[in-house]
């Protein structure tokens, strides 16, 4: 009979420190500093070096960035990521086919109709940005922020809304660049 009452006792006096523990937290809280209602409402990024130094890069995890006028199509970003995260298809185009040049003076010759990251199985190894020879996928911010700034704060309520799709080429494209030009036929005329 003295156990159960000493446990009564120790149940009592654990939830009223607990509770003053609270109560003392409630006078000393200052107004709009308790909950931040994330995501619509964000911390300020601090305005301190937070390992960005171009000799030492410290990957932090912000969101990989395809500059797509740049991808060739080689898939080497997708043959690299250990965990599949990137999808990428195309299509080859006829010869002749202009698709353009990218910055480093490459000629395009397959036309990038899906480039697709997943970033919610991404593991932020960055491995997939090593192989490319384009230079065209990169992990935001760092020796990167003239190119596109730090994102590291991209949180969704749909996990769909986690794949970034890179590629904005249409069906209208794709018909326009895979029909080859029609053949000229001469017509001979009889004399």
């Amino acid at each position: 009979m003295r156990k159960y009452f000493q446990n009564i006792w120790q149940s009592v006096k654990t939830l009223l420190i607990g509770m003053g523990i609270t109560l003392k937290h409630m006078f000393k809280i200052r107004r709009g500093k308790v909950t931040l209602q994330y995501p619509k409402e964000k911390w300020p990024i601090p305005s301190r070096d937070i390992g960005f130094n171009l000799n030492k890069y410290n990957i932090i995890r912000s969101k990989l960035y395809v500059d797509i006028d740049d991808c060739t199509g080689c898939l080497k970003c997708e043959r690299a990521c250990p965990v599949g995260c990137i999808k990428i298809e195309t299509i080859k185009v006829p010869k002749g086919t202009d698709l353009g040049v990218t910055s480093n003076g490459t000629t395009k010759r397959l036309l990038v109709t899906r480039h697709d990251i997943d970033m919610s199985e991404c593991m932020y190894c960055n491995l997939c940005a090593y192989p490319c020879p384009e230079d065209c996928i990169f992990m935001t911010g760092g020796p990167y922020e003239e190119r596109q700034p730090l994102d590291y704060e991209y949180a969704q309520y749909d996990r769909d809304n986690l794949i970034f799709k890179f590629s904005d080429v249409t069906q209208k494209d794709i018909k326009r660049f895979t029909t080859p030009p029609p053949v000229q036929q001469e017509i001979k005329l009889n004399d």
